[in-house]
C-alpha cells in the first residue's frame, strides 16, 4: 500500500512545481533543443528502507522532485529496485544488480542498511564495468551511523572508500549527531527533531571560480553544492550520521586511475557540526559528503553521503502530517529550506551524469539563450569579454553558476587547454593578472551561434527547431576557440602597454 494518499501526493508535487516556478518549457519555447535525458537507477535493501513507505516513509520527496523538471535542462528518468522485493518499487520483484541492464542507466544511487557486504563479485564486476569507458556511470553511495549500508555500497569501486566503516554509534555520547535544536527547549538534540523545520547548517569547501589565479579572490563551492539562489549551506539534520570521508589513495593505485600522469583523488566536500553540548565531539566537524571526478581520468563520477537520512522522507517531509514534526513544507522557513536542499539533490543528478549527458545539458544551456531579449538586442561587434558577460548574466538565470561554469570548462577545445593537471601552472603564471577567461570564452560562442543561426537583429525569429547536436557541438568548439584567440590577442597589448609604461618608469 502507498505511503502517500492520491491527494496528498499531488499536494507534494504542486508544492514543488510552485517552489520551483516550474513552467511548460516544451510549449512556451518549442525551439529550444529538448533536455537531456538522464537515467537513474535508485537500488534499495532491507526490510526498514522501501521506496514509499517503511520505517523512514521512503524516497517519495527526493523521486517527485527529480521528476519535476525543476531544471529546464535535464529531464530525469528514475527507476527503483528493491534487492529484496518492494512493491512500491518499479520493478516490485527482488532484483541483484546482475539481473538487470546497468548499460540501461547513467547512474545508480545505493540505499542499503545492512552491515555484511552482500553484493557477489559477478555484480562487483559489472559495477567496475558501468563506471569505466564508455559509460561512465555515475554512482551515489549512502548508509548511516556504524555500518549500516555496507552491505551493497562497501563494495562498490572506490566508493566504497569513501564512507567511514565503521562510523560512530547510534549511542550517546559519542555518536556522530548533527542535530539543531529546535522549538521545543523539552525535546532538545532528540531523534524527532529530524523531522522539524529546521535543518543542519554545514560549511563548504572552496574553489577557485574559474581556473586562473586572480578568481582565488572569487571562490565558489564544489558545483553539488552550487545552487540557482547561491551557496547551498543546509541540510537535513540527524542524530546519528555516518561519516563521509577522503581515503588516503596512493601513488599508482590501480583503482584511483591515473591520465597524463595526474591521479584525481577523492575529497571532502562539505562538513557538519555536532552542536549537541552533551556529546563527545560536540563543536566538532564530520564529513557530510564527499565526492570523486573521475571523469578527469576516464572513469565515473562519485558521491559519497554521511547518511541517507538526508534523502529520506522522515526528515524532509515529516514525522506527522501536523504540529512543529510536520517537515519543512508545513512553516514559511521550512519551505525556505526546503528550496535550498532541493537543490542538493538536482546538483546530485546533474553532477553524476555521464560526459555524454553532460553535452546535452550543456547544449540545451547555451542554445536556450540565444533569442533572450538581453541577448537579442547585443550589438555584436561590442568586445569579445562584454558580450560574455551579458550571456553568462543570462545563462547563469537558466543553470546555477558553477553548472555555468562547468558548460564552459567541458567544452573539449578548452578542456584539452586547461586541464586540471595545468591549473596550478597557471595560478603561478598570472598570479597579478585578471584574466577573465569565461567571458572571452561565452563572448565567442554566443557570437558563433548567433552568427549561425541568423541572430541579425531583434527583428530576427528563432528557427522552429534546435539543430542537431553534433552541429551545437562544433558552433560550441568554434566559438570557445574564437573567444580564446581574441583574450590572447588582448593580452598581448596588455603586455605591449605595460612594457611600455615600464620602459618610461612610470610604473
Amino acid at each position: 500500500m502507498d505511503h502517500w494518499p492520491y491527494s496528498v501526493r499531488k499536494q507534494l508535487i504542486d508544492s514543488i512545481h510552485s517552489r520551483w516556478k516550474r513552467i511548460d518549457w516544451d510549449r512556451r519555447f518549442p525551439w529550444w533543443r529538448r533536455p537531456s535525458k538522464v537515467h537513474i537507477l535508485m537500488y534499495a535493501e532491507g526490510s526498514s528502507i522501501r521506496f514509499d513507505g517503511g520505517s523512514f516513509g521512503g524516497l517519495t520527496y527526493v523521486k517527485s522532485l527529480l521528476e519535476s523538471r525543476s531544471y529546464a535542462y535535464v529531464d530525469f528518468q528514475i527507476t527503483t529496485v528493491h534487492r529484496d522485493g518492494d512493491s512500491s518499487a518499479t520493478i516490485k520483484e527482488a532484483r541483484k544488480l546482475t539481473d538487470l541492464n546497468l548499460n540501461d542507466y547513467d547512474q545508480v544511487w545505493f540505499f542499503g542498511i545492512g552491515s555484511t557486504p552482500e553484493l557477489e563479485p559477478a555484480e562487483v564486476t559489472a559495477l567496475q564495468a558501468f563506471m569505466a569507458a564508455p559509460k561512465f556511470g555515475g554512482v551515489l553511495v549512502t548508509g548511516d551511523h556504524a555500518s549500516l549500508g555496507r552491505s551493497i555500497a562497501g563494495q562498490v569501486p572506490r566508493a566504497g572508500q569513501m564512507r567511514l566503516y565503521p562510523a560512530p554509534p547510534s549511542s550517546p555520547p559519542t555518536w556522530n549527531t548533527t542535530l539543531v535544536e529546535g522549538a521545543d527547549a523539552d525535546t532538545a538534540y532528540e531523534f524527532i527533531e529530524q523531522s522539524d523545520d529546521r535543518p543542519q547548517r554545514i560549511r563548504l569547501k572552496r574553489y577557485p571560480l574559474f581556473p586562473s589565479t586572480v578568481f582565488r579572490r572569487r571562490s565558489r563551492p564544489h558545483q553539488v553544492f552550487c545552487g540557482p539562489d547561491g551557496p547551498i549551506t543546509l541540510l537535513p539534520d540527524h542524530q546519528h550520521e555516518g561519516e563521509a570521508i577522503a581515503p588516503n589513495v596512493a601513488a599508482g593505485d590501480a583503482m584511483w586511475p591515473t591520465k597524463n600522469g595526474y591521479q584525481e583523488k577523492p575529497e571532502v566536500i562539505a562538513w557538519g557540526r555536532i552542536k549537541d553540548p552533551t556529546a563527545s565531539k560536540a563543536g566538532q566537524e564530520i564529513g557530510v559528503v564527499s565526492a570523486y571526478n573521475g571523469h578527469s581520468v576516464d572513469v565515473g563520477r562519485i558521491l559519497a553521503d554521511s547518511t541517507w537520512h538526508h534523502w529520506f522522507d522522515i526528515n524532509l517531509t515529516g514525522e506527522n502530517p501536523s504540529g512543529e514534526y510536520a517537515g519543512f513544507d508545513a512553516t514559511p522557513a521550512g519551505q525556505a529550506a526546503l528550496k535550498v536542499i532541493d537543490a542538493y539533490f538536482l546538483n546530485c543528478g546533474v553532477w553524476l551524469s555521464p560526459p555524454a549527458r553532460q553535452s546535452e545539458m550543456r547544449n540545451f544551456g547555451w542554445w536556450s539563450i540565444i533569442w533572450d531579449a538581453a541577448i537579442v538586442e547585443i550589438d555584436f561587434r561590442s568586445p569579445a569579454y562584454w558580450i560574455g558577460q551579458e550571456a553568462l548574466g543570462v545563462l547563469g538565470r537558466r543553470a546555477p553558476q558553477c553548472t555555468m561554469i562547468q558548460w564552459i570548462l567541458d567544452i573539449p577545445i578548452v578542456a584539452e587547454r586547461l586541464p586540471p593537471w595545468e591549473w596550478e601552472r597557471l595560478f603561478e603564471k598570472f598570479r597579478l593578472i585578471e584574466l577573465p577567461l569565461e567571458e572571452y570564452i561565452a563572448g565567442g560562442i554566443i557570437t558563433e551561434l548567433a552568427r549561425n543561426v541568423g541572430l541579425t537583429s531583434p527583428r530576427s525569429k528563432p528557427p522552429e527547431r534546435a539543430p542537431e547536436d553534433s552541429v551545437l557541438n562544433k558552433l560550441l568548439e568554434a566559438g570557445a576557440k574564437q573567444g580564446l584567440e581574441q583574450l590572447g590577442k588582448d593580452l598581448e597589448i596588455d603586455m605591449k602597454l605595460l612594457d611600455t609604461l615600464r620602459q618610461r618608469k612610470v610604473l
